[in-house]
């Protein structure tokens, strides 16, 4: 197989394999390719060019990158003929081939997607991992800005410290120290959301090329922000109790990373809680690989069920675990207000990561949220969505097992904003995805999770942003549907239509 009338010049600035990727663009473009075609395989274009196979290697990573292809283990890359997801590929595009890898590939793709439909207004939407607006503390919130407004407004609406507005420092700090994690305000570096905290902490240790260890399925900002660094992600699969100690010790055995990302507490996506002794086996294999933990907790005070656990980082003493957490989950996410907790070599160079990014998160914001804290208004607030969260969460819970078919299994978790389902193995969750967007109903697609490539039959459900009646009606317009299109005696012999990529 070969692609007639695609040529190079191996003399010409542009790099041979760039040269390779846009004349594919271009073919594609004018008609000579069309979306679905399969491109040869890379040994037989290498013959066809006269270049080394590792070109042509480059090149068709590239077009993954680009999302102009795909890649399927065993079977080969294939055009889809978009760059970006959504627009035609122009090969005369004065900006094609002009950006750096780090904000081309799919993991960056992948992020904007999933926050462009969780973000959506439309229909009813179970895909968003944000608090409900009804429930939101505009009121008490507003009365704590205004109230710093007219006592500090000089202060705060001037340049504030790097790490942070003192007072809500050392507030953070005591909190942490009351439920047994005790530290201190000058290891505390307050950030724009957790997202940065953990872009931060990735930036301190991740140098491209390295491997980073995650839990697979993870959270979609974490894989964004480690492709744009260029690391290895190795995803290590999880149980019922968080990620596997055996193949954990595996991974880093074989893969010696610096730095593993995990979220013990209400995992995103899957919304598992990791168990105690768990814990303790996770921070001890860290420990003997000298590895550093980077554990983000985003919803510790959101759970309405069962009892809390000690974090990793109160296990650990804070000695090689980084401690990430955010305001945004349980209060107001447009606050963008999170927070790292580090030992002072790695805290120093966090703050010299965040001066060099934004100089330091709003004193404003800080300081109205500091005095929201401390009027008790947050354990007001706190108190009132656990209960609502634990109803719409029942709520879901039994609307699944009305509508959904047998084989399906929903996480339903003690705490958090979403559960998680495990649909039959031939069902096609991004097909369901734009069926049920077809009518009115947004879901998170479990396939973007994923760093193997698996997950098309998983779905993260939100149940904190809508309200019990809009729950059951989006529950059963999914269940309509999966019945539907995946009956049983289809279940059988239905193939899926990915290959997951080994871990280890």
């Amino acid at each position: 197989m070969t692609l007639p009338g695609l040529t190079i010049d191996p003399a010409a600035a542009t790099p041979v394999y760039r040269q390779i990727a846009e004349g594919i663009q271009r073919a594609l473009h004018d008609g000579r390719l069309a979306a679905g075609q399969q491109l040869p395989p890379t040994r037989d274009l290498a013959k066809q060019l006269s270049v080394n196979r590792n070109t042509i290697v480059a090149a068709y990573d590239l077009l993954v990158e680009q999302r102009v292809a795909t890649g399927h283990t065993g079977r080969g890359t294939f055009l889809v003929g978009a760059a970006g997801g959504d627009r035609p590929v122009n090969p005369d595009d004065p900006w094609l081939g002009a950006f750096a890898r780090a904000v081309q590939g799919p993991g960056v793709g992948n992020l904007l997607t999933i926050y462009r439909v969780a973000t959506s207004h439309e229909g009813i939407s179970l895909a968003g991992g944000y608090p409900a607006g009804e429930l939101m503390p505009v009121e008490p919130f507003a009365r704590a800005m205004e109230k710093t407004l007219r006592e500090r407004g000089a202060e705060v609406l001037s340049y504030g410290p790097t790490a942070g507005y003192g007072p809500l420092r050392e507030t953070i700090a005591a909190e942490m120290s009351r439920k047994g994690a005790p530290c201190d305000a000058s290891s505390i570096l307050v950030t724009n959301g957790s997202q940065q905290a953990m872009e931060l902490a990735f930036r301190a240790f991740v140098d491209p090329g390295d491997a980073v260890v995650v839990e697979d399925p993870t959270y979609t900002g974490a894989i964004s922000a480690l492709a744009a660094l260029g690391a290895r992600v190795v995803g290590v699969p999880l149980d019922d109790q968080g990620i596997r100690p055996d193949l954990l010790k595996l991974a880093l055995a074989r893969h010696r990373p610096r730095v593993m990302y995990v979220q013990p507490t209400f995992h995103n996506p899957t919304a598992r809680v990791m168990g105690e002794a768990r814990r303790r086996e996770v921070v001890a294999i860290a420990a003997r690989h000298r590895c550093v933990i980077v554990e983000d907790d985003w919803a510790g005070d959101l759970r309405f069920e069962g009892r809390d656990l000690p974090t990793l980082h109160a296990l650990d003493g804070g000695k090689h675990v980084l401690y990430l957490s955010t305001f945004s989950k349980k209060l107001l996410p447009g606050l963008r207000v999170g927070w790292v907790v580090a030992p002072e070599p790695v805290f120093d160079r966090l703050v010299a990561l965040k001066q060099i990014e934004d100089c330091g998160t709003s004193p404003l914001v800080q300081a109205a949220l500091h005095a929201f804290i401390a009027s008790g208004f947050q354990e007001e607030h706190l108190a009132r969505v656990r209960s609502a969260y634990l109803s719409r969460s029942r709520a879901m819970d039994e609307a699944i097992r009305i509508h959904f078919p047998d084989g399906a299994r929903f996480t339903r978790p003690s705490g958090g904003l979403f559960g998680w389902v495990v649909l039959p193995d031939s069902v096609d969750g991004d097909e369901l995805f734009t069926a049920a967007r077809e009518r009115g109903v947004l879901v998170g697609r479990g396939s973007l999770f994923h760093v193997s490539g698996g997950g098309r039959n998983t779905l993260r459900l939100t149940f904190a942003s809508s309200s019990e009646e809009q729950i059951r009606s989006g529950v059963k317009v999914l269940g309509d549907l999966l019945n539907r299109r995946w009956p049983k005696d289809r279940a059988a012999s239905r193939e899926r239509d990915f290959e997951a990529v080994p871990i280890l």
